[in-house]
């Protein structure tokens, strides 16, 4: 009895915090540094975290490492030849706390701080 009861309660626990989690499924762009745009792809599965980014030159470089915990996102991205650490929050739409509004994301690139807000692509 006890052992279905933990069971069931973990499940619950588990199909919550899934319903939490927001959407960031699809295709989003950003300006860095008021200049440079950059677009990504997103794919999330669960907490994993897949896709690319497309550079100013026009080049891809594919998303490693990537995790979405809730509005927490963080993932690795080769910029300029040098792997690179990418954290974020993702800020969600106050009528549909599932669709993702914008992602704020921070790094950096020979030694500066950047930050890049993202919005989705329609």
């Amino acid at each position: 009895m006890i052992k279905k009861t933990v069971t069931t309660l973990f499940m619950v626990m588990v199909f919550v915090s899934f319903g939490y989690a927001q959407d960031i499924t699809g295709n989003w762009k950003g300006t860095v540094m008021d200049q440079f745009e950059i677009n990504y792809t997103f794919k999330v599965e669960g907490e994993k975290l897949t896709g690319s980014s497309k550079g100013p030159d026009g080049s891809d470089s594919p998303i490693s490492n990537g995790v979405i915990k809730g509005e927490d996102i963080s993932f690795s991205l080769d910029i300029m030849g040098n792997p690179t650490k990418i954290t974020g929050k993702i800020k969600g739409n106050d009528a549909d706390k599932t669709k993702a509004k914008s992602i704020e994301l921070f790094f950096v690139v020979n030694g500066s701080d950047m930050t890049l807000v993202l919005s989705p692509v329609k």
